[in-house]
């Protein structure tokens, strides 16, 4: 490759672009230069190890930016997701240490109120109220915790499901842009064929 020809992809590369021109040149260019080495059973020997590192940089660096949000947005979701799961976790155990408590609370109160025995009726009415209460309360406390976590949960399936809606749309144009381009026929320099 000239020092010429270098320079110009140079630049239209670093420009960071990253159209599919550049990824089909830069390919060409790896095959270009797997074809110009020495073969011999099949493997290739002589490769410019330097550049071809610096080609397949080239085409990662070109690829379209609607991959590179999709992979940190698949990384991410993962993320997001453990963490839904821990905090729902976190708050189905503090609902229940509080509707233990709320319960216990309600059972000392009883048996407090049961003690005097002038108002031993009364106190075995308020007691079973107290008690009734505070398990409804406890009750609710579970349902509000396991509401939340399904609806954390819900939260995160959409989630996921637009990232994976992305994924696709991002792909799907990929397909789109491959598709409608032209079969470029590779021209090989007089006198340098494939070596065998």
């Amino acid at each position: 490759m000239s020092d010429e020809r270098m320079v110009v992809q140079r630049s239209s590369y670093m420009s960071g672009r990253g159209s599919q021109e550049d990824i089909l040149k830069l390919l060409d260019s790896l095959e270009e230069l797997a074809e110009n080495s020495y073969s011999l059973f099949g493997k290739a020997w002589g490769v410019d190890l330097e550049e071809f590192h610096m080609l397949t940089n080239k085409v990662r660096a070109s690829l379209p930016d609607e991959v590179r949000r999709a992979t940190r947005v698949a990384n991410d979701s993962d993320k997001i997701v453990s963490a839904a799961k821990e905090e729902a976790n976190i708050i189905a155990e503090k609902a229940i240490d509080e509707a233990n408590r709320v319960v216990e609370e309600a059972r000392q109160m009883a048996a407090k109120l049961i003690d005097t025995s002038e108002i031993n009726r009364l106190a075995k009415a308020q007691a079973q109220d107290i008690m009734a209460n505070a398990e409804a309360s406890a009750r609710e406390i579970r349902r509000g915790a396991d509401e939340y976590a399904r609806d954390v949960l819900a939260a995160m399936e959409n989630h996921l499901a637009n990232v994976m809606g992305a994924l696709q749309k991002g792909r799907e144009k990929l397909e789109v842009r491959i598709s409608s381009q032209q079969p470029v026929e590779a021209a090989i320099p007089a006198g340098r064929g494939i070596r065998r």
